[in-house]
C-alpha cells in the first residue's frame, strides 16, 4: 500500500512539474511509431500486357505498362485500376476517380491530377515531377520513394499518407493537410508548406533545409533528427513537438509557439557551414 501511494505521489509530482514548465498546461508526449520495413514494389513477376485501345475506349480500367502520354481522362472512373508502370506523363486526370488504384512506378510527370480522388492509391516509386495535385485527395495513399519534385499540392489532402523517403524538393503544398502522415526521411528541401497542417506527423530524419514552413501546425509531430538548416518556421506551432537531435541552425522562428517541446541535443544557433 505504501509503495502504491508513493508511486501515485511521484506521478502527481511529475504532472505538476510538466504543468509548470509548459506555462500552465499538461504536456502530451509524442508516441513514435516503431520502425518497420517500407512498402516496396514486387518485381518478381512481369507486368501483364495492357490494351491501350480498350482502355481508351473505356472497355477496361486496367492498362499496366501502357503508353498513355497526354491521354485525356478527365472524370474517368478508374477506382482500383491497375496502371502500374504506365506512362501517363502530361495526361489529364482532372477530377478522375483513382481511389485504390495501383500506380506503382507509373510516370505521372506533368500530369493534371487536380481534384482527383487518389484515396488509398498505391504510388510507390511513381514519378510525379511537376504534377498538378491541387485539392487532390491522397488520404492513406502510399507514396513511398515517389518523386514529387516541383509538384503542386496546394490544399491537397494527405492525411495518414505514407511518404517515407519521398522527394518533395521545391514542392508547393500551401494549406495542404498532412495530419498523421509518415514522412520519415522525406526530402522537403526548398519546399513551401505555408499554412499546412502537419499535426501528428512522423518526420524523423526528414530534410527540411531552406524550406518554408510559415504558420505550419506541427502539434504532436516527431521532428527528431531532422535537418532543418536555415528553414523558415515563422509563426509555426510547435506544441508537444519532439525535436531531439535535430539540426535547427539558422532557423527562423519569429512568432512561433513553443510549448512542451523536447529539444535535447538539438543543434541551435546561426547558420554556419557544415
Amino acid at each position: 500500500m505504501t509503495r502504491l501511494i508513493l508511486t501515485v505521489l511521484a506521478l502527481i509530482a511529475a504532472c505538476m512539474s510538466a504543468f509548470a514548465q509548459s506555462g500552465g498546461r499538461i504536456c502530451h508526449p509524442v508516441i513514435s511509431r516503431p520502425f518497420t520495413s517500407l512498402p516496396s514494389i514486387d518485381r518478381s513477376k512481369p507486368l501483364p500486357v495492357g490494351d491501350v485501345q480498350a482502355f481508351l475506349a473505356g472497355e477496361t480500367k486496367d492498362c499496366p505498362g501502357c503508353d498513355l502520354k497526354g491521354a485525356q481522362l478527365q472524370r474517368r472512373e478508374l477506382s482500383g485500376a491497375d496502371l502500374r508502370g504506365a506512362d501517363l506523363s502530361g495526361a489529364s486526370l482532372h477530377r478522375a476517380s483513382l481511389a485504390g488504384a495501383r500506380l506503382d512506378a507509373a510516370n505521372l510527370s506533368g500530369a493534371n491530377l487536380n481534384l482527383t480522388d487518389l484515396k488509398n492509391a498505391s504510388l510507390i516509386e511513381a514519378n510525379l515531377n511537376q504534377a498538378l495535385l491541387y485539392s487532390a485527395d491522397l488520404s492513406r495513399a502510399v507514396l513511398t520513394r515517389a518523386d514529387l519534385t516541383w509538384a503542386r499540392l496546394q490544399h491537397a489532402r494527405l492525411t495518414q499518407a505514407q511518404l517515407q523517403e519521398t522527394k518533395l524538393v521545391h514542392a508547393m503544398a500551401m494549406q495542404a493537410n498532412f495530419t498523421g502522415a509518415d514522412l520519415r526521411k522525406a526530402d522537403l528541401q526548398l519546399s513551401n508548406l505555408q499554412g499546412a497542417n502537419l499535426q501528428r506527423t512522423d518526420m524523423r530524419s526528414a530534410v527540411l533545409t531552406n524550406g518554408g514552413f510559415i504558420e505550419v501546425n506541427f502539434t504532436s509531430a516527431d521532428l527528431s533528427l531532422v535537418n532543418a538548416f536555415n528553414a523558415d518556421f515563422m509563426s509555426a506551432n510547435f506544441t508537444d513537438t519532439r525535436m531531439v537531435n535535430a539540426d535547427l541552425r539558422g532557423m527562423r522562428q519569429d512568432g512561433a509557439t513553443f510549448a512542451c517541446v523536447r529539444i535535447e541535443n538539438a543543434l541551435m544557433g546561426p547558420a554556419t557551414a557544415n
